[in-house]
């Protein structure tokens, strides 16, 4: 929104919140910061215009949610942080539905914090995206699922991997998204050009195929990440997290299920007994069977069995996909 320093909103009835995040601001997030002790003055300065908002879920006169709910409604799309002492499921849900980006649960510290603005600024600095592929039809339906991410995406396309070449050789590109499967120069053949030219590119390969010795060979000429078509802006997102460095938030990328931390990453699901410290991690697919290809590491000095909480483990990972809407499962009539 803002041209120059964005403007910061720091709403919670707690001094000792808003002493926090200010301290914790840089000089570029700290010269326009507006401070809301209740729900009231943290709608009016959501409605006055703020590109960050850190928002306590409980506050007097109205809720951090409803606030939020109540700008949301009016069209307002400010980054926003919600946090709260504690976070049970239901509130988590709630901030997915209101595309809060994190929520923070109390006490947090500056590390937090940084994550928060590190993401803030690769999000609102323009990305500039060279999408290939020689389907049209896949060309348009791509553009509009980047164009849902919460990443500044600036999109040009292109239909061969000749001309992504060109393209590449002649102009900068923070990413490319580059289809496998292509007539002439194929999406490997591209990639190998592409790297060539610059060992340090981005490149983001896409497949509507799941071939495991195709993948490890683009992962092998220097590939970022692999992607399965149809994708949704959840999974572009996670996979910008993670190619560019930034901690996933735990909104659109993890949670906690019955004892379990959970992370996606691509089209990988990791699953980790906080206690035990066992790890299931699996491949996830949008059709049965959803979890597949389980790979297991078990904690040998852990008092609990890893057997005991497979079942669990699977369980855990199927619900945050749902939560995701990743997956759908079939309900029994």
């Amino acid at each position: 929104m803002a041209v120059g320093q964005p403007r910061v909103l720091i709403a919670d009835d707690s001094n000792a919140v808003h002493q926090l995040i200010g301290d914790a601001l840089p000089v570029d997030y700290a010269t326009d910061v507006i401070h809301a002790c209740n729900g009231i003055e943290c709608l009016n300065a959501l409605d006055d215009g703020v590109d960050l908002a850190f928002i306590d879920v409980h506050m007097p006169t109205m809720g951090g949610m409803d606030a939020l709910w109540a700008a949301r409604i009016a069209g307002n799309k400010t980054f926003v942080t919600l946090m709260s002492g504690a976070a049970n499921r239901r509130c988590i849900d709630l901030a997915r539905q209101l595309d809060a980006y994190e929520f923070l649960t109390k006490p947090f510290g500056r590390p937090e914090i940084d994550s928060i603005l590190t993401t803030h600024r690769r999000v609102t600095a323009s990305m500039r995206v060279l999408l290939v592929d020689d389907s049209r039809v896949s060309l348009k339906v791509m553009r509009k699922v980047l164009g849902s991410s919460i990443f500044h995406l600036n999109i040009e396309e292109v239909c061969t991997g000749v001309d992504a070449v060109v393209r590449f050789n002649s102009e900068a590109f923070d990413v490319v998204f580059l289809d496998v499967n292509m007539p002439g120069l194929d999406g490997h053949a591209t990639l190998a050009k592409l790297m060539l030219a610059n060992p340090q590119a981005k490149v983001v390969m896409i497949s509507s195929e799941h071939n495991g010795l195709r993948e490890r060979e683009a992962i092998r000429l220097g590939a970022a990440a692999i992607m399965h078509k149809p994708f949704f802006p959840t999974e572009i997102d996670a996979v910008l997290h993670r190619i560019f460095g930034l901690l996933s938030p735990k909104l659109a990328t993890g949670g906690c299920i019955r004892n379990f931390g959970i992370k996606i990453l691509g089209r990988t699901i990791a699953v980790e007994h906080v206690e035990t410290g066992h790890l299931f991690e699996y491949v996830w697919f949008r059709e049965p069977p959803y979890l597949r290809l389980p790979f297991v590491r078990a904690n040998e000095t852990a008092t609990i069995p890893v057997a005991d909480l497979m079942g669990n483990a699977k369980k855990a990972a199927m619900l945050e996909l749902e939560n995701a809407n990743l997956v759908h499962q079939e309900k029994a009539a």
